[in-house]
């Protein structure tokens, strides 16, 4: 299980991850939000070991009220790093999508703050941004999703196809 500091920066965080992953023999990526893109960057670093992976309510477009927040939070680092024109995730769009690797794309939930439709935190358009990797849409909201057995479910699926 990796962790990151969202105030530690996306650089910073990615480099210790990528110390802790140099003796896997097999890697499948299991993440959440952010941390999908987090695990887009491993499983290119660590492309021959790597069989797949199931992102959950991933922003791979970025954070367009990231963009907004910025310039109201500037010591904010979180804000810096989710923008949809900050380098993790323009350098991530330039990221091959490794094979067997799956999307849940989260359709429930609604934040006010966000104009478009949205599972409470993240757009929907920007958790399909991706045209190269599986997309799955399921009725959850950002939150909900870590918790359904229908998620639990098609992760194991995704894995035992991968191995």
């Amino acid at each position: 299980m990796l962790e990151y500091r969202s105030d530690n920066g996306f650089d910073n965080n990615l480099a210790l991850m990528k110390g802790r992953l140099d003796d896997a023999e097999r890697l499948f990526f299991i993440s959440h939000s952010l941390g999908g893109i987090y695990s887009l960057y491993l499983a290119d670093y660590y492309k021959e070991t790597t069989r797949g992976g199931v992102s959950l309510s991933t922003p791979y477009g970025g954070s367009e009220q990231a963009d907004f927040a910025k310039y109201f939070l500037p010591f904010n680092r979180l804000m810096k790093d989710i923008g949809t024109m900050s380098m993790p995730m323009v350098d991530a769009r330039q990221i091959a999508s490794p094979k067997n690797w799956t999307q849940i794309v989260t359709t429930a939930g609604e934040s006010p703050w966000i104009k478009e439709p949205n599972d409470g935190v993240v757009t929907i358009k920007s958790m399909r941004q991706r045209s190269d990797i599986e997309l799955l849409e399921l009725p959850f909201n950002h939150y909900e999703v870590v918790l359904s057995s229908q998620v639990v479910d098609t992760i194991l699926a995704r894995i035992h196809a991968a191995f």
